[in-house]
């Protein structure tokens, strides 16, 4: 990978300019205003990251135009655009060292792969709502999704095609439990029946046990199953928020 120095900023058009070096062997900074020499490079973006951010530049941010030129789709430019401020330093998630822009799915027909494929499309990472309209970020790594509102959590692939299978097999609708977990109910209790999402994955895939309690995560594999148009994500129906599987996942 060839790396080019940004000598001119983007935002207000000034010149760039160095003012530490660092030597990687010792851990030595030197502060200073240093030049620039030509030729050398100090942004490790790639010949196509390079090639983004002048039509970016060029188009003045203006999507559609660079979508129209790229012949590319919205959430394909938005894609580029995260990877691009990831390594300029300007975003980053807590848990996103794991973060992929693509991942390989070898799970054909599985909810898994339609999720990767999605992903894939977008450059590793996108946004999707929660149910009460509150934005969450997600993003790509080879374990699972990773979401702004529980860093720490890894939304499996495993999992996403289980949820689905077992909702399934309850007929296309399964409760959530997300706040019965979340209000500390036990596992197997009315509060928490072991066919809910948090319940059953708990089990399942988390090491819980019946009587014990368990996280609250179904709030977020409902939410991403939502946004892949796996699934509806429903708020209570007296019975406790629920998902329900759309038809053409229901074969």
């Amino acid at each position: 990978m060839s790396t080019k120095f940004i000598n001119i900023c983007p935002s207000c058009g000034n010149e760039m300019s160095i003012t530490t070096l660092s030597c990687k062997n010792c851990g030595i900074d030197i502060k200073g205003d240093f030049e620039i020499p030509a030729g050398n490079s100090t942004l490790s973006l790639s010949d196509n990251e390079l090639s983004f951010l002048k039509l970016f530049l060029k188009h003045e941010g203006n999507i559609t135009k660079i979508q129209g030129e790229l012949g590319i789709g919205y959430f394909a430019v938005k894609g580029k655009l995260k990877t691009l401020n990831i390594k300029l330093g300007n975003e980053m998630e807590v848990g996103m060292e794991n973060y992929k822009e693509k991942v390989e799915s070898t799970g054909k027909g599985l909810p898994s792969q339609r999720i990767i494929g999605l992903l894939n499309e977008m450059g590793g990472s996108s946004e999707c709502q929660m149910l009460r309209g509150e934005p969450l970020k997600i993003w790509l790594t080879e374990e699972g999704v990773r979401n702004s509102g529980f860093p720490e959590l890894v939304c499996k692939w495993e999992i996403f095609d289980a949820i689905v299978e077992k909702a399934k097999e309850l007929g296309g609708r399964m409760y959530r439990g997300d706040s019965a977990a979340q209000n500390g109910a036990k596992i197997g209790s009315k509060q928490l029946p072991l066919d809910t999402i948090d319940a059953f994955i708990s089990i399942k895939f988390y090491g819980n046990e019946e009587g014990k309690s368990t996280l609250r995560r179904s709030t977020y594999y409902a939410a991403i199953l939502a946004w892949a148009e796996i699934c509806s994500n429903r708020r209570s129906d007296g019975n406790g928020g629920y998902i329900e599987i759309c038809p053409k996942w229901m074969n």
